[in-house]
């Protein structure tokens, strides 16, 4: 990222917690460094598409990323990081990041077919607006509340093998072999959409989750391409049931379906000609994308299984995380890693396998959600595990 602005700070910025801070999503703002604004970035205003802000303290060093998606997604931004951190500390590991502008994306020539692919895309690829003269309240369809979920590694992993016990009992339908597939990413996403269901007006037959695809068709997507190597894999239309256990377990295969589908070589390379020509055209015509209210669907856009901490700039299991509030509807869910603790007497612990997950509900319906974990935890993990901690931002 030739020509990226730096901005040098003394001390570190305000609403950045230097010491007991250890979420990793932060109430909106959050800590306060240079960053993209996209409407001063489309007037010509501030044509940077990328800005870093470090800032140093007594005790700490803070790292500020602002990237416009235009450029990178998380996978190369870290990628970045992740070479910055190594030429710090002398050692460069990082394979180079591959350009090519040359790739060719053929739209599908089957009517059926491209229907199919369009059938599968977010409502998100298809709900535009005009950049040019539009309502700020578009973004703020209702009122929201955010709740966030904290899970141990422990607890995920209970979850994950309540999951997979219920698959392998599912009436033979699936061997234990099939069943050992679900992962943990599968657990998770199943459970809390599931537990979402309670503060929604519309059940969830639609699960979208944002896949980074690259080397999965490594002629269409290498597997270090710079850019955007995103995809949506879209669950088939799932069969609610108010059975806490059947609800979980098919939302996991659902998931687990989709996203077998999105690794297939010649569905990576026609879905994205499909929703590359979403996001065209629309762009060539000076509008822009939003994530709409969408009844019966969500997306799952889940950056768990990163590599966060390989960029430590030498101080290996010592560095947290810090991520904005993002998304203001009630039909986005993020997850991440959970940030290692620093004890009483100065020692790091990371409990691996921890997951921070965050989301939006209706304003008044906390409760709900709040009951909802509480059930569908003891109904499928049991109560040997207490339910995951959950903390209400109003």
């Amino acid at each position: 990222m030739p020509g990226v602005p730096l901005t040098i700070k003394a001390g570190l910025p305000e609403g950045c917690d230097k010491s007991g801070e250890m979420e990793v999503v932060q109430l909106q703002p959050g800590p306060l460094i240079d960053r993209i604004d996209p409407f001063r970035l489309l007037a010509g205003e501030d044509p940077a598409l990328a800005k870093v802000t470090v800032a140093t303290g007594a005790n700490a060093t803070f790292l500020g990323v602002s990237c416009t998606h235009t450029l990178a997604d998380l996978h190369i931004v870290l990628k970045f990081l992740r070479t910055w951190s190594q030429l710090y500390i002398g050692m460069v590991i990082e394979p180079p990041p591959v350009y090519d502008d040359n790739i060719q994306l053929t739209l599908p020539s089957d009517p059926e077919r491209y229907a199919y692919l369009k059938s599968k895309l977010p409502s998100l690829l298809t709900t535009t607006f005009p950049l040019d003269n539009f309502d700020h309240s578009l973004f703020f369809p209702y009122p929201i509340t955010r709740i966030d979920v904290r899970l141990t590694g422990a607890q995920v992993s209970a979850l994950h093998e309540a999951v997979v016990r219920l698959a392998v009992g599912r009436n033979g339908s699936l061997t234990a072999i099939k069943a050992a597939m679900l992962t943990r990413q599968d657990a998770l996403s199943a459970f809390f959409v599931t537990v979402a269901n309670a503060s929604y007006d519309t059940p969830v037959t639609r699960i979208h989750n944002v896949v980074n695809c690259r080397g999965f068709n490594p002629a269409v997507v290498p597997k270090d391409m710079v850019g955007n190597g995103l995809e949506y894999a879209a669950t088939p239309p799932v069969v609610t049931s108010p059975h806490s256990r059947e609800m979980v377990l098919t939302y996991a295969v659902s998931i687990r379906v989709s996203l077998l589908e999105a690794r297939h070589p010649k569905y990576v390379s026609d879905v994205l000609a499909v929703s590359g020509e979403e996001w065209y055209q629309p762009a060539q015509a000076n509008r822009g994308h939003y994530v709409p209210p969408t009844p019966g669907e969500v997306i799952i856009n889940s950056n768990y299984r990163h590599d966060w901490p390989s960029v430590h700039f030498g101080h290996p299991g010592k560095v947290r995380w810090q991520h904005p509030d993002a998304v203001p509807t009630d039909n986005y869910i993020l997850m991440f890693p959970s940030n290692p603790v620093q004890t009483h007497d100065g020692e790091w612990y990371t409990d691996e396998g921890a997951c921070e997950v965050t989301l939006k509900v209706k304003k008044g319906r906390e409760d709900l959600f709040k009951a909802a974990l509480k059930t569908v935890w003891s109904e499928v993990v049991g109560d040997e595990f207490k339910t995951p901690r959950m903390d209400v931002y109003a």
